[in-house]
C-alpha cells in the first residue's frame, strides 16, 4: 500500500512539474513573472473547491458531504496542493516563496482560518504568486477530481465516514 501512495504522490508531482515546465516553455518573457508582491494581472479562472468540487468527489466515491467527510478531504486536497506548491517552488527556486507559504500554511493556515477554505487559499496564493503556475493549476485540478474518484483512489478505502490524516495511512 505505501508503495502504490508513493507511486501516486510521484505522479502527481511528475504532472506538475511537466505542467509548469510547459507553460515555462511557452512564455515568451525570459523570466517567470513572479506576482505574489504585485497585483494580479490576471483573476483566478478556477471555480473554488469549496464547496461544489468536495460534494462532487464524495459524490462519486459514495459518500454523505458530512462536515466530517468535507474537513477530511479538504484536508487530503491541501496536503497535494502543498506537494505540489513545494515541488513548483523548488522548480523555480523560488526559496522566499516557498518559506512564505510554509509560514502561512503549516499546520491548516492562520488562527481561525476555516479548514475547508485552505485549499482555495493555497490556489489563490500559487495563482498570486507566478503566472507561469496558472495553466498548471487549470489542468492540474481537474485532473486531481478524477484520482480522487478513481477506482484506486484512498477515498474508497474507508467506510461512510473519512478520517483525518489519509495521506499518513499506510
Amino acid at each position: 500500500m505505501a508503495f502504490f501512495i508513493v507511486l501516486v504522490v510521484l505522479g502527481v508531482l511528475g504532472f506538475g512539474f511537466a505542467s509548469v515546465r510547459a507553460s515555462r516553455e511557452n512564455d515568451d518573457s525570459p523570466a517567470p513573472r513572479r506576482t505574489g508582491t504585485e497585483p494580479r494581472s490576471e483573476p483566478r479562472d478556477i471555480p473554488p473547491l469549496f464547496p461544489d468540487f468536495f460534494h462532487g468527489v464524495l459524490f462519486s466515491v459514495g459518500k454523505e458531504p458530512t462536515p466530517q467527510n468535507l474537513l477530511a478531504l479538504a484536508e487530503y486536497v491541501s496536503q497535494m496542493i502543498s506537494v505540489n506548491a513545494y515541488g513548483w517552488f523548488y522548480q523555480f527556486d523560488d526559496t522566499a516563496a516557498e518559506a512564505q507559504f510554509s509560514r502561512r500554511f503549516r499546520g491548516g493556515g492562520p488562527e481561525g482560518q476555516a479548514l475547508e477554505k485552505v485549499p482555495d487559499d493555497m490556489i489563490d496564493f500559487l495563482w498570486a504568486w507566478n503566472a507561469a503556475a496558472h495553466d498548471a493549476l487549470r489542468e492540474w485540478i481537474p485532473r486531481l477530481e478524477r484520482d480522487l474518484a478513481a477506482p484506486e483512489s484512498r477515498l474508497w478505502l474507508y467506510g461512510d465516514e473519512l478520517p483525518f490524516g489519509m495521506w499518513e495511512d499506510n
